[in-house]
């Protein structure tokens, strides 16, 4: 057998030799493609099947079980495939697992043919399996495949071809049930096929080494991953970036689960033209997705991430407040998705650049974990709203609620990303302030005159990695989101100035000054800070406004 598939590789691989390289990326899409695909296939067609064989009024207990039997595997084996993504070349891992999907078809037939209920939710767990352990392979496989410049562009063109993959599954597997008269046997033959394009485009991706990562695989995998999350401490923004591209797969699912009896309550439509709004939605996804990847391809921007996680919050809001209307329903599905697509694809591309090679798929494995977690979590909850009689519309009110102070913490996290971002693409031109014509390099301590928060944040445009220093507000709410802020830090109760700067000992540094004599003693560059080893090089900061526009000034030669 082993042989046998080596000579077909063999066979394949002639004409793409000379032009693996750049085919290879395009052949991992098209695998991947392929893969989910079949998956929706399936499940979709045993869906069908199930319903056909025990009867309509088990129709909600066969969608719950599949739905439960789906994500199990991403639960127990994402950690054992970020493993042997990391200790096996990545691409023999794919051609492998792809080797078991066609496996799983052929198997498939059968249960189709005797109308095994067993033998169908037994192929399904076996499919998902194949799918959790495909995920670390498919996205660790990434930089190695593109350089890094196109990393973005790639993981946006992946992840549009996944939402267009579920689109297409979701459209072809109603279809071809009609078409074939409710024949299963044709349309499970339909996803053998389907596995076999998947496994003959394996051949196109170029061979890969081996990370050789000594770790080993544990019954106890969620302690593994826990120790892989633990582990992100040494990486700025990780940790954070985890978080958000689990979470966004939280949102999808609940929004793919409660768009059915949203639609039948707040619109008086069919469940099934419930299931086509959600393509709406995935739509969108798949068009955010692309279009972020090729806008970043430049430079990775987790800020854009941030802003779109607000308009995903205010999305749902405006969902609940609109579900009256098709039509407004319909434009905010699209935003929402095209949102998504804008969320997701600069947390993705953070984790595979910024993870230590020989532990990326173990990273990548913990975030698939999490994701999953949240799909299950989603369905807890809204099982947990049904059952408390809250309306489809205000699940998603509470929902969006949920999702905007996610964001928040989200985005007080990774400030050094998100206030440059949110200043100097947002408010700048909003507020038509130019970026000072020059800003003084290797400057270790900056004052800000007159200072207020807003203020400050003008100032991250040009200081995106300065930290700052300032007075607690007189709003003690104010001062629990200010505290989560990493570059932002307090003078302490009893705390002058210079003590507080002297026990900080940061550079660069930006004091915020609340007034232009609030300090004990005036304001000299030789009298302040003796704790640098030299004269630091210091300039002074002033944000007038004058006419409702701005003007920023610096200068170095200053004594007050």
């Amino acid at each position: 057998m082993t042989y046998f598939f080596l000579s077909i590789r063999k066979a394949l691989a002639g004409p793409w030799a000379a032009k693996r390289g750049r085919f290879s990326f395009r052949c991992l899409n098209i695998t991947q493609f392929l893969g989910v695909l079949n998956d929706n296939l399936y499940k979709f067609f045993m869906i069908f099947l199930l319903i056909d064989t025990l009867g309509a009024h088990q129709a909600s207990a066969i969608l719950s079980a599949a739905g439960a039997i789906y994500v199990l595997p991403f639960l127990l084996f994402s950690s054992s495939a970020g493993i042997l993504a990391d200790r096996m070349s990545k691409q023999k891992l794919i051609m492998l697992l792809k080797v078991a999907e066609t496996g799983i078809m052929i198997l498939a037939v059968f249960a189709f043919v005797f109308k095994s209920t067993w033998g169908c939710y037994s192929l399904l767990f076996l499919l998902a399996t194949h799918s959790a352990m495909f995920g670390p392979s498919k996205y660790g496989i990434i930089p190695e495949l593109v350089s890094k410049e196109t990393v973005s562009k790639a993981n946006g063109i992946i992840t549009s071809f996944t939402y267009l993959a579920i689109i297409l599954g979701t459209f072809l597997a109603s279809f071809l049930t009609e078409i074939t008269n409710r024949n299963f046997f044709i349309a499970v033959l339909f996803c053998l096929v389907v596995a076999l394009g998947g496994f003959a485009s394996v051949f196109g991706i170029k061979r890969t080494s081996a990370q050789k990562s000594t770790q080993h695989i544990h019954l106890f995998f969620i302690r593994e991953i826990y120790l892989t999350l633990k582990s992100t401490k040494a990486i700025p923004k990780m940790l954070s970036c985890i978080c958000g591209s689990s979470f966004f797969l939280f949102v999808g699912a609940y929004t793919q689960l409660n768009i059915i009896p949203f639609a039948i309550d707040s619109l008086n439509l069919s469940a099934a033209a419930g299931g086509y709004l959600f393509l709406i939605t995935a739509l969108g996804i798949a068009l955010g997705s692309f279009f972020t990847g090729k806008l970043l391809k430049k430079k990775l921007e987790l800020g854009i991430s941030c802003i779109a996680g607000f308009g995903l919050g205010l999305s749902f809001l405006f969902l609940s407040l609109f579900s009256f209307s098709l039509s407004f329903v319909a434009c905010i599905l699209a935003i929402l998705g095209i949102l998504g697509g804008i969320f997701i694809i600069p947390f993705d591309t953070f984790i595979q650049l910024n993870s230590p090679e020989e532990k990326r798929g173990q990273m990548i494995a913990a975030t698939n974990f999490l994701s999953f977690l949240g799909v299950l979590i989603a369905s807890c909850i809204l099982y947990f709203f049904s059952a408390a009689g809250i309306p489809p519309a205000a699940g998603f009110a509470l929902i969006g609620f949920s999702t905007l102070l996610v964001v928040i913490f989200l985005s007080l996290a990774l400030a050094e990303a998100f206030f440059p971002f949110l200043s100097k693409k947002v408010l700048y031109p909003f507020l038509h302030i130019r970026l000072p014509d020059s800003v003084p390099e290797k400057t270790s301590l900056w004052f800000l005159e007159e200072a207020t928060l807003f203020k400050a944040l003008l100032c991250t445009a040009f200081l995106p990695e300065c930290s700052f220093l300032m007075e607690a507000t007189k709003s003690p709410l104010v001062n629990f989101f200010l505290k989560k802020i990493p570059n932002l830090h307090f003078i302490e109760e009893g705390q002058t100035w210079k003590e507080a700067a002297e026990s900080f000992k940061k550079e660069p540094l930006c004091i915020l000054l609340p007034g232009l004599y609030a300090q004990e003693e005036p304001l000299q560059k030789k009298s302040w800070f003796p704790f640098f080893s030299q004269t630091p090089s210091v300039a002074l900061i002033q944000i007038g406004k004058e006419d409702k526009s701005y003007s920023i000034r610096i200068s170095t030669d200053f004594e007050i």
